[in-house]
């Protein structure tokens, strides 16, 4: 099977992000990406990304570690930020950069509140 129309998501999460959203959007990725529950990412990957390798706190404590740096967000089809427990003070530079620049196809924010993305825009 060639990667021709594979989908590519990477997974920005916020600072007390929901982690059972996080965990639900994964889980249909990884239904979505292979034919007889065999959880091969073939059709599709994702991969979480952030500006640094600290790790990243869920609002119920459990750590995530980025896998790789943010960096050119054009090499993926889709960004999906997953919120949460957001402090007003702070905000999500990644994102920023990710819907200013343009290079992504489409930037989505995941609530847990929301069936489906919140908000899918496409940058530019």
């Amino acid at each position: 099977m060639t990667n021709v129309g594979r989908l590519k998501v990477a997974f920005i999460l916020a600072r007390r992000f929901t982690l059972c959203a996080y965990a639900n959007f994964v889980d249909v990725l990884r239904l979505a990406a292979d034919e007889g529950d065999r959880s091969r990412p073939i059709l599709c990957s994702w991969k979480i990304v952030a500006a640094d390798r600290e790790p990243i706190v869920s609002s119920c404590g459990v750590a995530v570690q980025a896998e790789e740096p943010l960096g050119d967000p054009s090499r993926f089809d889709y960004v999906v930020v997953v919120g949460g427990l957001v402090e007003r003070s702070r905000s999500c530079i990644p994102t920023r950069r990710a819907s200013s620049n343009g290079p992504a196809r489409r930037v989505c924010r995941w609530s847990a509140s929301a069936p489906a993305p919140s908000s899918c825009i496409a940058p530019g």
